[in-house]
């Protein structure tokens, strides 16, 4: 998989990386400057967003070279400049995240010398299987991160486990709504069990942790 990484991509991971973990912290960023911030949350947001988003696309991009196609990850300009502009502007207030995606080629692979050996028979299932492989990310850590809110103490730990669960879920469960261009859509399309054993958890964490407890 480290072939498939160029530098220019590996440049727009790190960008997108940075744009949104500001974007997610921007007033405990800018608060740390003032001492009304924490860095302990700046420092979480960044492990939420390497976790529920950067590796969520890296999911993508994996499982679709190993289905023998070609997937790079690209910056998304108008996202970068809408994210960076909603959070300026609303203060921190309201956060837009988009700011690249995955981009799949399917008949590139084998024109840029990358082929697997697989050769597509079912190009559903593996649209199914490389849409499921990011919010199916988003669920394993979403629920790595709940364990462990449950085993550490309040603290800087505790932080970083609960922005990391509840970025995973947040971003998990949108994505695995059935709406067109969605993860989601594609999944449920093909397999409507394999939807509902990843959809179903992260939306029931998604209605707990945001309007029960």
């Amino acid at each position: 998989m480290s072939s498939q990484f160029s530098s220019g991509e590996i440049l727009s991971i790190i960008v997108a990386w940075i744009v949104l973990s500001v974007a997610m912290t921007y007033r405990n960023l800018v608060g740390s400057f003032t001492g009304t911030g924490s860095l302990d949350v700046v420092i979480a947001g960044f492990v939420a967003t390497a976790t529920g988003f950067i590796l969520h696309e890296m999911g993508h991009k994996y499982f679709a070279i190993r289905r023998g196609y070609l997937a790079h990850f690209r910056l998304w300009i108008w996202g970068l400049v809408l994210t960076i502009s909603v959070v300026t502007l609303s203060g921190g207030g309201l956060v837009f995240g988009a700011p690249g995606a995955v981009y799949i080629a399917p008949a590139a692979a084998q024109l840029y010398g990358h082929d697997s050996g697989r050769r597509t028979v079912d190009p559903e299932e593996d649209n199914m299987i490389i849409s499921a492989a990011g919010p199916g990310i988003n669920l394993a850590f979403a629920i790595g991160f709940l364990v462990m809110l449950f085993l550490v103490q309040p603290g800087f730990l505790f932080t970083v486990a609960l922005y990391g669960l509840l970025l995973n879920v947040g971003l998990g469960s949108f994505n695995m709504l059935p709406v067109s261009l969605l993860d989601g859509a594609k999944i449920f399309r093909k397999s409507i069990p394999i939807a509902l054993g990843i959809a179903l958890p992260l939306w029931a964490m998604f209605i707990i942790f945001n309007f029960v407890i």
